[in-house]
């Protein structure tokens, strides 16, 4: 079981020789289950990571990029959710009570999302990350079906009624704590700006070759009423995790690795 979930994790992470850019209907900010997708015209910001979107896949790449993987099938999709049910099957005899009764109810569930689903094949949009090492028998991808995102996560590891879990996303609105710092920012010791709107900032000006103006440099979620973290491009061109505090006066204090600081100031 564990060697077919492999292979069609393995299947997604081919690419089509043809390039693909981005269908427009994506774009916008999704939520589904426990899983938020922020899709812009130039990346997809995915479990909190900025992965920039590529028409085709390089050989080589840094960071994390999303990008459209070879095409699925609903038939592929039901053969997983196959094995999801004889997976509960065979540990049930070894489940509790109360186990049984959630595992029953997710397989349901899940069986009455695909029960929505077109008899189409669809164009998955997964996402990669050079700097991610992990086990390699759980992921994730999302597909397009009538205007409506779904998330399809696979795992083996998590308990049989998990190998498949399949949830619709519905558009939403940013966190109404990222309107105190939208608008235009800019660093007078760095010499670079930009303006945030609904936590993802645009360049306004640059001090580094590796980024242009008009690139997305700086995703914030909020951690509290005046605090954030999210990620941040470095003059290197690489993303950075940093945290931003709402100062009092104003400003926006900036935090990053190796006790890194810095300010921006409202233009």
């Amino acid at each position: 079981m564990i060697r077919l979930l492999n292979s069609c994790l393995l299947l997604l992470a081919c690419v089509s020789a043809h390039a693909q850019p981005m269908n427009p209907s994506w774009v916008g900010r999704w939520h589904g289950g426990d899983t938020t997708l922020i899709v812009t015209p130039k990346n997809v910001i995915n479990q909190e990571r900025i992965c920039r979107w590529v028409d085709k896949a390089p050989e080589k790449f840094e960071g994390c990029i999303a990008r459209y993987a070879v095409n699925v099938k609903k038939t592929e999709i039901l053969e997983l959710f196959d094995l999801m049910q004889s997976r509960v099957k065979e540990q049930t005899p070894n489940m509790d009570a109360a186990y049984k009764t959630r595992a029953a109810k997710t397989v349901q569930d899940v069986k009455s999302k695909l029960a929505q689903l077109s008899n189409e094949t669809f164009r998955p949009i997964v996402t990669s990350d050079a700097d991610y090492q992990g086990s390699g028998d759980c992921g994730a991808y999302y597909i397009m079906d009538k205007g409506t995102p779904y998330v399809v996560r696979l795992c083996e590891s998590a308990g049989a009624e998990f190998t498949l879990m399949f949830d619709p996303m519905q558009r939403t609105a940013a966190p109404i704590a990222l309107n105190a710092i939208d608008g235009r920012w800019h660093s007078a010791q760095w010499k670079y700006g930009y303006e945030l709107k609904g936590g993802v900032g645009t360049a306004t000006a640059t001090n580094s070759a590796r980024f242009k103006i008009g690139d997305e440099i700086i995703y914030l979620r909020p951690t509290g009423k005046n605090t954030f973290e999210g990620e941040q491009i470095y003059q290197n061109g690489k993303f950075n995790p940093i945290s931003v505090t709402l100062l009092p006066d104003g400003r926006l204090q900036f935090k990053g690795e190796k006790n890194i600081s810095w300010t921006m100031t409202r233009q």
